[in-house]
């Protein structure tokens, strides 16, 4: 028996490979990571056409490998986070301090 609209065609009650779009099927996943990747693409450009550009660089602190997006602020950024400036302006006043007492 087939139903209205399908002109005859068997159906075996199953689903086809990666044309279901039941939430805990594969073909649903693929769909829900192409909207988050768009969402993800507008939002950036959206992002970078309020800013007019992507300022962005590698931290600064010796030892540190992490890179930053400057968040737009007076002066440019250095670091990555105040953990790696407060490091560093501290490493700076020690050997400051170091060479005021040998010298």
């Amino acid at each position: 028996m087939s139903r209205p609209g399908t002109a005859g065609v068997e159906h075996s009650g199953g689903t086809r490979p990666g044309r279901s779009t039941h939430p805990g099927t594969p073909a649903a996943g693929l769909t829900h990571g192409r909207l988050s990747t768009a969402a993800l693409a507008l939002a950036l450009g959206l992002w970078l056409s309020e800013r007019g550009s992507c300022a962005w660089g590698r931290c600064a602190a010796l030892g540190c490998d992490r890179f930053f997006i400057d968040a737009g602020r007076r002066d440019p950024q250095r670091f990555c986070a105040p953990r790696c400036a407060t490091r560093v302006r501290v490493a700076a006043q020690r050997a400051q301090r170091a060479g005021d007492r040998t010298g």
